[in-house]
């Protein structure tokens, strides 16, 4: 899949092709049959299949106070997208310019001018041009004026309801990952960078993993979880995070801590990735350092176990 970053890194407009548009945060089950459906149809007709997204939620520009968190960040949309079989992502910049289009000046800037729109698909809540003027009504209205064939495609069901990210998130700020992931149809991973902490799991035995998130990415509660951990060069590990304000050490703040299992290195400035597999148990006070180090120790065994029983990553050290 080649990615276009700004509809001007088009230096040559496409001829024709089928155009899936969406913001595709999470890429969950229904992004993913939008997808699909748009790579199926550009390969009967002969034509490549582009996926059309943008450089920010809609609303981060728009109405920034309403913005929603992201489920994935642009790497792993990008990842997940690439996986469905499209031939090109075209992420545009939704800028202050862009969002005053019209539906028209859409259709025809972006859809006709620049990726040469013979078949355009969209989810049937799909909403675009300014005020978001434009819905599957319109588009289904133009069609044959601009010369495209509309496809709406209807929401994915999952557990009787439809799957949709505001969905996805509301499931995970509740500690339903395993729920989130059949939304999904994917795992979640929270992705970050490792910095420098003030070190109290060292001093404990339990050297952790301080996560600084990539983007604002939605994060399951406060708590102590079994995850998976996957590294920048590929390697997993099991490992027990924890989640919140560490009322052990006053001051210190929200942090997202990992200890990974039979792992020795400093990983510092890398990126990783957090699968969260269990909730272990919420965050807890306790009265003294010894407390906390005793019942991390129980934390680390009982996290082991969901590991071993639920996943089996290949670890090196």
């Amino acid at each position: 899949m080649k990615i276009f970053e700004g509809l001007e890194t088009l230096t040559v407009p496409f001829s024709r092709a089928t155009v899936a548009i969406g913001t595709f945060d999470g890429v969950h089950v229904g992004h993913q049959a939008l997808l699909r459906t748009a790579v199926e149809d550009a390969r009967a007709a002969g034509r490549p299949a582009l996926a059309l997204t943008f450089d920010r939620h809609p609303l981060e520009l728009i109405a920034p106070e309403r913005a929603p968190e992201y489920l994935t960040t642009p790497q792993q949309r990008n990842r997940l997208i690439a996986a469905t079989g499209v031939d090109g992502l075209v992420i545009a910049r939704f800028d202050q310019e862009f969002s005053c289009l019209s539906p028209e000046d859409f259709i025809q800037q972006v859809l006709k001018r620049w990726l040469g729109a013979e078949s355009v698909v969209v989810g049937t809540n799909f909403g675009f041009g300014r005020e978001r003027a434009g819905d599957v009504t319109y588009l289904r209205e133009v069609q044959s004026r601009f010369q495209f064939v509309l496809h709406a495609v209807e929401p994915v069901m999952v557990g009787g309801s439809p799957a949709s990210s505001t969905r996805v998130r509301q499931l995970i700020r509740a500690g339903q990952i395993e729920e989130a992931e059949r939304v999904l149809g994917h795992p979640f991973w929270l992705a970050g960078t490792v910095v420098r902490g003030q070190q109290l799991g060292r001093r404990l035995g339990f050297p952790t993993a301080n996560l600084a998130l990539t983007v604002r990415q939605v994060v399951p509660p406060d708590g102590v979880y079994a995850v998976i951990v996957t590294l920048d060069d590929g390697r997993s590990f099991g490992g027990a995070c924890s989640i919140g304000n560490r009322p052990a050490v006053p001051g210190a703040g929200r942090s997202i801590e990992t200890f990974l299992f039979d792992f020795s290195e400093e990983i510092y400035d890398r990126s990783l990735e957090l699968r969260f597999l269990r909730k272990l148990r919420e965050e807890w006070s306790f009265p003294s350092l010894d407390a906390l180090q005793q019942q991390i120790a129980r934390d680390v065994q009982e996290a082991r176990a969901v590991v071993t029983a639920l996943y089996h990553p290949e670890q090196s050290s």
